[in-house]
Protein backbone atom coordinates (compact mmCIF):
# COMPACT_ATOMS: atom_id res chain seq x y z
CA UNK A 1 0.00 0.00 0.00
CA UNK A 2 0.91 3.66 -0.22
CA UNK A 3 1.72 5.12 3.26
CA UNK A 4 3.54 9.02 3.98
CA UNK A 5 6.53 8.17 6.56
CA UNK A 6 8.56 10.28 8.73
CA UNK A 7 11.75 8.76 8.40
CA UNK A 8 14.53 11.28 8.89
CA UNK A 9 14.82 14.45 11.69
CA UNK A 10 14.79 17.02 8.40
CA UNK A 11 11.66 18.58 6.62
CA UNK A 12 9.19 16.47 4.13
CA UNK A 13 7.85 12.66 4.12
CA UNK A 14 9.08 10.04 2.64
CA UNK A 15 6.86 8.36 0.26
CA UNK A 16 6.53 4.32 0.91
CA UNK A 17 4.59 2.64 -2.22
CA UNK A 18 5.33 -1.13 -1.14
CA UNK A 19 4.30 -0.54 2.63
CA UNK A 20 2.64 -3.56 3.96
CA UNK A 21 -1.10 -3.43 4.47
CA UNK A 22 -1.23 -4.10 8.39
CA UNK A 23 -3.08 -6.61 9.92
CA UNK A 24 -5.88 -6.75 12.76
CA UNK A 25 -5.29 -8.04 15.82
CA UNK A 26 -7.35 -9.02 18.61
CA UNK A 27 -10.16 -6.03 19.22
CA UNK A 28 -8.71 -4.73 16.09
CA UNK A 29 -10.14 -2.64 12.98
CA UNK A 30 -8.34 -2.12 9.48
CA UNK A 31 -9.94 0.41 8.11
CA UNK A 32 -9.55 1.58 3.99
CA UNK A 33 -8.85 5.33 4.25
CA UNK A 34 -10.72 7.41 1.93
CA UNK A 35 -10.33 11.23 2.93
CA UNK A 36 -7.40 12.54 5.56
CA UNK A 37 -7.69 15.97 6.54
CA UNK A 38 -4.44 18.09 7.24
CA UNK A 39 -3.72 19.51 10.19
CA UNK A 40 -1.12 21.94 11.96
CA UNK A 41 0.41 19.38 13.67
CA UNK A 42 1.28 17.32 10.37
CA UNK A 43 2.53 20.75 9.07
CA UNK A 44 5.00 20.63 12.24
CA UNK A 45 6.11 17.37 11.62
CA UNK A 46 6.41 17.77 7.93
CA UNK A 47 8.94 20.93 8.74
CA UNK A 48 10.11 18.97 11.94
CA UNK A 49 9.58 21.99 14.17
CA UNK A 50 11.41 21.71 17.23
CA UNK A 51 8.74 20.13 19.25
CA UNK A 52 8.55 17.05 17.13
CA UNK A 53 12.10 15.49 18.53
CA UNK A 54 10.51 14.47 21.59
CA UNK A 55 6.77 13.10 20.47
CA UNK A 56 7.37 11.52 17.61
CA UNK A 57 8.72 8.00 16.64
CA UNK A 58 10.83 8.11 13.49
CA UNK A 59 9.38 5.58 10.89
CA UNK A 60 5.93 6.49 11.98
CA UNK A 61 3.30 6.78 8.74
CA UNK A 62 2.16 10.32 9.97
CA UNK A 63 -1.67 11.51 9.71
CA UNK A 64 -4.62 11.54 12.44
CA UNK A 65 -7.85 12.86 10.65
CA UNK A 66 -9.52 10.32 8.50
CA UNK A 67 -12.78 8.62 6.96
CA UNK A 68 -12.86 5.19 5.50
CA UNK A 69 -14.47 2.05 5.19
CA UNK A 70 -13.95 -0.93 7.42
CA UNK A 71 -12.01 -3.55 5.67
CA UNK A 72 -11.76 -6.08 8.17
CA UNK A 73 -12.04 -6.80 11.94
CA UNK A 74 -9.61 -8.73 14.31
CA UNK A 75 -10.97 -11.32 16.62
CA UNK A 76 -13.51 -10.25 19.68
CA UNK A 77 -14.56 -7.52 17.54
CA UNK A 78 -18.34 -7.03 18.32
CA UNK A 79 -19.36 -3.56 17.50
CA UNK A 80 -17.81 -2.71 14.17
CA UNK A 81 -18.70 -4.05 10.98
CA UNK A 82 -16.89 -4.72 7.40
CA UNK A 83 -18.17 -1.99 5.01
CA UNK A 84 -19.04 0.65 7.72
CA UNK A 85 -17.93 4.28 7.22
CA UNK A 86 -16.05 5.21 10.05
CA UNK A 87 -13.59 8.06 11.60
CA UNK A 88 -11.94 7.42 14.47
CA UNK A 89 -10.40 9.02 18.06
CA UNK A 90 -6.50 9.24 17.43
CA UNK A 91 -5.64 9.23 21.38
CA UNK A 92 -5.15 5.85 22.85
CA UNK A 93 -5.56 5.67 25.87
CA UNK A 94 -4.21 3.08 28.27
CA UNK A 95 -7.65 2.82 30.49
CA UNK A 96 -5.88 1.76 34.05
CA UNK A 97 -4.17 5.04 34.82
CA UNK A 98 -5.66 7.83 37.72
CA UNK A 99 -6.81 9.76 34.55
CA UNK A 100 -8.39 6.98 32.71
CA UNK A 101 -10.34 5.52 35.69
CA UNK A 102 -11.98 8.73 36.52
CA UNK A 103 -12.83 9.70 33.35
CA UNK A 104 -9.78 11.90 32.27
CA UNK A 105 -8.73 9.42 29.36
CA UNK A 106 -8.17 12.50 27.45
CA UNK A 107 -5.34 13.17 29.58
CA UNK A 108 -4.19 9.45 29.87
CA UNK A 109 -0.61 9.63 31.75
CA UNK A 110 0.33 6.87 29.14
CA UNK A 111 -1.51 7.97 26.02
CA UNK A 112 -0.42 6.99 22.67
CA UNK A 113 -1.25 8.93 19.34
CA UNK A 114 -2.05 8.06 16.11
CA UNK A 115 0.24 9.48 13.67
CA UNK A 116 3.45 10.66 16.35
CA UNK A 117 4.79 7.25 17.81
CA UNK A 118 1.11 5.11 16.19
CA UNK A 119 1.06 4.45 12.31
CA UNK A 120 -1.55 6.78 11.13
CA UNK A 121 -4.16 7.79 8.30
CA UNK A 122 -1.66 9.60 5.69
CA UNK A 123 -2.18 5.45 3.68
CA UNK A 124 -4.26 3.30 2.00
CA UNK A 125 -4.99 1.26 5.11
CA UNK A 126 -4.80 2.62 9.27
CA UNK A 127 -5.56 0.11 12.22
CA UNK A 128 -6.79 1.06 15.52
CA UNK A 129 -8.57 -0.70 17.95
CA UNK A 130 -12.31 -0.74 18.37
CA UNK A 131 -13.00 1.55 21.24
CA UNK A 132 -11.53 4.24 18.93
CA UNK A 133 -13.74 3.45 15.93
CA UNK A 134 -16.32 6.17 15.69
CA UNK A 135 -19.23 5.24 13.02
CA UNK A 136 -20.22 8.36 11.23
CA UNK A 137 -23.44 8.89 10.18
CA UNK A 138 -24.62 8.64 6.50
CA UNK A 139 -25.56 12.33 6.63
CA UNK A 140 -22.41 13.49 7.25
CA UNK A 141 -20.56 14.34 4.45
CA UNK A 142 -16.86 13.14 3.60
CA UNK A 143 -15.17 16.33 3.73
CA UNK A 144 -16.26 16.71 7.50
CA UNK A 145 -15.83 13.26 8.74
CA UNK A 146 -12.25 13.27 7.57
CA UNK A 147 -12.00 16.49 10.04
CA UNK A 148 -14.75 15.35 13.26
CA UNK A 149 -10.72 14.89 15.27
CA UNK A 150 -10.49 18.98 14.89
CA UNK A 151 -14.01 19.85 15.19
CA UNK A 152 -14.08 17.89 18.26
CA UNK A 153 -11.18 20.11 19.30
CA UNK A 154 -13.39 23.02 19.26
CA UNK A 155 -16.40 21.31 20.50
CA UNK A 156 -14.21 20.24 23.60
CA UNK A 157 -13.14 23.93 24.70
CA UNK A 158 -16.60 25.88 23.47
CA UNK A 159 -18.33 23.34 25.83
CA UNK A 160 -15.39 23.82 28.92
CA UNK A 161 -15.84 27.55 28.78
CA UNK A 162 -19.74 27.49 29.11
CA UNK A 163 -20.44 30.33 26.15
CA UNK A 164 -24.57 30.27 27.02
CA UNK A 165 -25.61 33.61 26.86
CA UNK A 166 -22.13 35.01 27.36
CA UNK A 167 -20.00 37.34 25.52
CA UNK A 168 -17.08 35.61 23.91
CA UNK A 169 -13.50 37.05 22.31
CA UNK A 170 -11.12 34.28 20.02
CA UNK A 171 -8.14 34.40 19.80
CA UNK A 172 -6.55 32.92 16.61
CA UNK A 173 -9.02 32.63 13.73
CA UNK A 174 -7.50 29.85 12.17
CA UNK A 175 -9.34 26.47 11.34
CA UNK A 176 -9.96 25.83 14.66
CA UNK A 177 -10.74 29.31 15.86
CA UNK A 178 -12.89 29.32 13.03
CA UNK A 179 -14.93 26.33 14.14
CA UNK A 180 -15.40 27.10 17.61
CA UNK A 181 -16.93 30.13 16.47
CA UNK A 182 -19.56 28.46 14.42
CA UNK A 183 -20.24 26.50 17.46
CA UNK A 184 -20.31 28.93 19.83
CA UNK A 185 -23.29 30.79 17.93
CA UNK A 186 -24.90 27.39 17.84
CA UNK A 187 -24.64 26.99 21.49
CA UNK A 188 -26.34 30.32 21.93
CA UNK A 189 -23.59 32.38 22.81
CA UNK A 190 -24.11 36.46 23.05
CA UNK A 191 -21.64 38.90 21.24
CA UNK A 192 -18.96 37.15 19.61
CA UNK A 193 -15.49 38.95 18.99
CA UNK A 194 -12.56 37.25 16.78
CA UNK A 195 -9.11 38.22 16.48
CA UNK A 196 -5.87 37.63 14.19
CA UNK A 197 -3.21 38.84 12.22
CA UNK A 198 -4.68 37.29 9.17
CA UNK A 199 -6.97 39.65 7.65
CA UNK A 200 -8.42 36.60 5.40
CA UNK A 201 -8.99 34.52 8.94
CA UNK A 202 -10.77 37.50 9.91
CA UNK A 203 -13.21 37.29 6.69
CA UNK A 204 -13.70 33.59 7.86
CA UNK A 205 -14.17 34.50 11.56
CA UNK A 206 -17.41 36.83 9.85
CA UNK A 207 -18.76 34.08 7.77
CA UNK A 208 -18.76 31.71 10.45
CA UNK A 209 -20.60 33.93 12.94
CA UNK A 210 -18.36 36.17 14.82
CA UNK A 211 -20.05 39.60 15.24
CA UNK A 212 -17.00 41.75 16.07
CA UNK A 213 -13.17 41.19 14.30
CA UNK A 214 -10.32 43.29 15.36
CA UNK A 215 -6.50 42.92 14.25
CA UNK A 216 -4.38 40.96 16.54
CA UNK A 217 -1.45 43.35 15.32
CA UNK A 218 -3.18 46.92 17.03
CA UNK A 219 -1.82 46.06 21.06
CA UNK A 220 -4.75 48.32 21.81
CA UNK A 221 -7.11 45.23 20.80
CA UNK A 222 -8.05 44.26 24.33
CA UNK A 223 -9.45 47.83 25.40
CA UNK A 224 -11.25 47.69 21.92
CA UNK A 225 -12.89 44.82 23.20
CA UNK A 226 -13.75 45.80 26.45
CA UNK A 227 -15.77 48.95 24.71
CA UNK A 228 -17.70 46.69 22.42
CA UNK A 229 -18.56 44.50 25.35
CA UNK A 230 -18.94 46.41 28.86
CA UNK A 231 -16.53 45.45 30.63
CA UNK A 232 -14.91 42.69 28.83
CA UNK A 233 -15.94 39.63 27.72
CA UNK A 234 -17.00 37.07 29.71
CA UNK A 235 -15.29 34.18 27.68
CA UNK A 236 -11.63 33.55 26.10
CA UNK A 237 -11.35 30.87 24.00
CA UNK A 238 -7.77 30.97 23.42
CA UNK A 239 -6.83 29.70 19.77
CA UNK A 240 -3.80 30.54 18.40
CA UNK A 241 -0.87 29.31 20.85
CA UNK A 242 0.55 33.10 20.73
CA UNK A 243 2.22 34.09 23.77
CA UNK A 244 1.12 37.78 22.95
CA UNK A 245 -2.27 36.94 22.05
CA UNK A 246 -2.66 35.15 25.50
CA UNK A 247 -1.48 37.65 27.42
CA UNK A 248 -3.87 39.70 25.31
CA UNK A 249 -6.54 37.94 25.88
CA UNK A 250 -6.67 37.00 29.56
CA UNK A 251 -6.35 41.04 29.76
CA UNK A 252 -9.29 41.34 28.11
CA UNK A 253 -11.81 39.67 30.13
CA UNK A 254 -13.80 41.18 32.79
CA UNK A 255 -13.61 40.50 36.19
CA UNK A 256 -14.94 37.00 37.01
CA UNK A 257 -14.48 36.14 33.35
CA UNK A 258 -13.34 32.37 31.90
CA UNK A 259 -10.81 31.61 29.92
CA UNK A 260 -10.20 27.71 27.82
CA UNK A 261 -6.79 27.59 26.63
CA UNK A 262 -6.37 24.81 23.48
CA UNK A 263 -3.57 26.71 21.56
CA UNK A 264 -0.12 25.30 21.55
CA UNK A 265 2.22 27.83 22.07
CA UNK A 266 6.15 26.99 21.28
CA UNK A 267 7.71 28.92 23.98
CA UNK A 268 7.09 29.93 27.49
CA UNK A 269 4.39 32.12 28.08
CA UNK A 270 4.38 35.07 30.01
CA UNK A 271 1.15 36.80 31.60
CA UNK A 272 0.19 38.91 34.27
CA UNK A 273 -0.99 36.58 36.53
CA UNK A 274 -1.31 39.03 39.80
CA UNK A 275 -3.32 41.82 38.15
CA UNK A 276 -5.27 39.14 34.62
CA UNK A 277 -5.65 36.49 36.80
CA UNK A 278 -5.91 36.62 40.12
CA UNK A 279 -7.21 39.81 40.78
CA UNK A 280 -9.96 39.77 38.05
CA UNK A 281 -10.76 35.93 39.72
CA UNK A 282 -10.02 34.44 36.53
CA UNK A 283 -11.29 30.59 35.90
CA UNK A 284 -8.77 29.22 33.31
CA UNK A 285 -8.91 25.78 31.60
CA UNK A 286 -6.60 23.67 29.81
CA UNK A 287 -7.71 21.99 27.21
CA UNK A 288 -6.42 19.14 25.00
CA UNK A 289 -7.53 16.31 22.49
CA UNK A 290 -11.48 15.04 22.77
CA UNK A 291 -13.31 14.56 26.14
CA UNK A 292 -13.73 10.43 24.97
CA UNK A 293 -16.54 10.09 24.03
CA UNK A 294 -18.40 12.86 25.15
CA UNK A 295 -17.22 15.31 22.90
CA UNK A 296 -17.54 12.83 19.90
CA UNK A 297 -21.81 12.75 20.83
CA UNK A 298 -21.80 16.53 20.89
CA UNK A 299 -20.08 17.32 17.56
CA UNK A 300 -22.64 14.51 16.15
CA UNK A 301 -25.50 16.26 17.75
CA UNK A 302 -24.82 19.51 16.24
CA UNK A 303 -23.85 18.42 13.32
CA UNK A 304 -27.26 16.13 12.61
CA UNK A 305 -29.13 18.84 13.93
CA UNK A 306 -28.13 21.52 10.93
CA UNK A 307 -26.37 23.48 13.60
CA UNK A 308 -22.85 23.67 12.09
CA UNK A 309 -21.95 25.21 8.69
CA UNK A 310 -18.52 24.67 8.47
CA UNK A 311 -17.85 24.25 4.31
CA UNK A 312 -16.82 27.79 4.37
CA UNK A 313 -13.47 26.07 6.64
CA UNK A 314 -12.18 23.91 3.76
CA UNK A 315 -10.29 25.03 0.96
CA UNK A 316 -8.50 22.44 -0.76
CA UNK A 317 -9.06 18.86 -1.79
CA UNK A 318 -5.60 17.17 -2.88
CA UNK A 319 -4.78 13.85 -3.75
CA UNK A 320 -3.05 12.08 -1.32
CA UNK A 321 0.12 11.40 -3.83
CA UNK A 322 0.07 15.28 -3.62
CA UNK A 323 1.47 15.90 -0.35
CA UNK A 324 4.22 18.50 -1.48
CA UNK A 325 1.45 20.35 -2.55
CA UNK A 326 -0.74 20.33 0.49
CA UNK A 327 2.13 21.23 3.07
CA UNK A 328 3.65 23.80 0.65
CA UNK A 329 -0.32 25.91 0.47
CA UNK A 330 -0.45 24.92 4.49
CA UNK A 331 2.62 27.87 5.00
CA UNK A 332 0.82 29.77 2.68
CA UNK A 333 -2.29 32.16 3.85
CA UNK A 334 -3.98 30.45 0.58
CA UNK A 335 -5.12 27.16 2.47
CA UNK A 336 -7.18 26.84 5.24
CA UNK A 337 -8.42 23.42 6.23
CA UNK A 338 -7.05 20.97 3.49
CA UNK A 339 -8.06 17.33 2.68
CA UNK A 340 -6.59 14.95 1.30
CA UNK A 341 -8.33 12.33 -0.85
CA UNK A 342 -6.33 9.02 -0.19
CA UNK A 343 -9.24 6.96 -2.40
CA UNK A 344 -9.34 8.43 -6.03
CA UNK A 345 -12.75 6.62 -6.56
CA UNK A 346 -14.06 8.46 -3.46
CA UNK A 347 -13.34 12.07 -4.94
Amino acid sequence: MFALRKTEPTAGFTPTYDAPVPEPGAGEVLVAVTHAGVCGTDKGIYEWAPWTAGHVTLGTTVGHEFVGRVAAVGDAVARVRVGQRVSGEGHFACGSCQACRTGYSHVCQEVRILGAGVDGCFADYVVLPEANVWPVHESIPDDIAAILDPIGNAMHTVMTAGVAGRSVVVTGAGVIGAISIAIARAAGAGTIIATDISPRRLDLALEMGADHVLPAADPEWPEQARRLVDGGPDVLLEMSGSPAAIGQGLASLRCGGTAALLGVPTQPVEIDLLNDVVFKGLTIHGVFGRRMFETWYQVENFLLGGRLRLDPVISHRIPLHDYDRAFRLMSSDEAMKIVLVVDPEAA
